[in-house]
């Protein structure tokens, strides 16, 4: 197996987002402004819904209309159309807050596919989403980050023993206490920047993990909700349980996501790997019904 290869089975194995985003430079908000935005989507790959099966070609790529992620089922569904969708795939919780924040591929994505973000926009999340929140009256806020924070530790570790899986899981396991911190520093400031400019429903679209419960990976990425659980609940906001949502359906096929249709299937039959780790049209509508029967979420 070639080294391009070991990344994407490492990359699958946290489950997390690749690509990039970047913000806004005001244009794309007074767009947003004027639709009346009662929902705003904010977050990663996962919100974006992206596909790392679609060729990364202007022909295959010629817009965002095929990236459809759960803000785009609740949306239209229970705001009839009132809403914006922020996602960037490979944004961390440091580039969603500043551009010159460790990044996973957010600002080379926003560079190069810039025009297939659902709102584009060329500064940072964080203040795209502030100009949204003071121009709308906006009822709902979800929020999905995280997941690059764990992936981009992952590759840096993988850099370091490039032919070897396991030291690499093992170096980025050691290096997650002090990525939590650091993540629950970033999520603090998101949530503080939010509150500024919204008193409403806000929700934390926390980590699915897309192995059994036993694997190295999913203990990591459950010490990530549990740590920036809190964070939200001291803020008024309520946690979306997707990882508890993922893992139920995932048990009537022994635990695997991909094997339960809940992760997009590779479309080269046998190949690798099996699932992207993007949510499938299945785990899209799994993760919007888990955020709409959060007690207290209307429309």
């Amino acid at each position: 197996m070639g080294n391009a290869a070991k990344l994407r089975g490492l990359s699958v194995i946290f489950l997390l987002s690749t690509a990039g985003c970047s913000a806004d430079d005001g244009s794309a908000a007074d767009d947003s402004a004027s639709a009346n935005i009662e929902y705003l989507a904010l977050g990663d790959s996962i919100a974006y819904g992206e596909n790392i099966f679609v060729p990364d070609t202007k022909e295959a790529r010629p817009n965002g209309d095929a990236f459809v992620g759960y803000p785009d089922l609740i949306g239209p569904e229970v705001f009839e159309g009132h809403y914006a969708n922020l996602g960037c795939p490979g944004v961390t919780t440091a580039s969603y807050l500043s551009l010159d924040g460790v990044d996973n591929g957010c600002r080379a994505f926003q560079e190069k596919w810039g025009n297939t973000l659902h709102v584009p926009y060329t500064g940072t999340q964080a203040d795209e989403a502030r100009q949204i929140l003071q121009k709308n009256k906006v009822k709902v806020v979800t929020i999905s980050l995280g997941g690059n924070d764990l992936l981009h530790a992952l590759n840096e570790c993988t850099v370091l023993t490039p032919d070897d899986e396991g030291a690499a899981l093992s170096c980025a396991i050691s290096a997650l206490p002090q990525l939590l911190d650091d993540g629950a520093a970033n999520l603090e400031q998101v949530v503080q920047q939010i509150r500024e400019d919204f008193d409403g429903e806000l929700i934390y679209v926390n980590l699915y993990s897309n192995y059994p419960s036993n694997n190295p990976a999913t203990f990591a990425i459950n010490g990530w909700n549990g740590k920036m659980a809190p964070i939200f609940e001291d803020s008024g906001a309520q946690v979306a349980d997707e990882f508890a949502a993922f893992a139920a359906e995932a048990e009537g096929a022994a635990g695997d996501p991909c094997a339960a249709g809940l992760l997009i299937p590779n479309p080269d039959e046998g190949g690798s790997p099996a699932c992207d780790v993007h949510p499938s049209e299945k785990g899209a509508r799994l993760l919007a019904d888990t955020i709409e029967a959060v007690p207290g979420f209307a429309p």
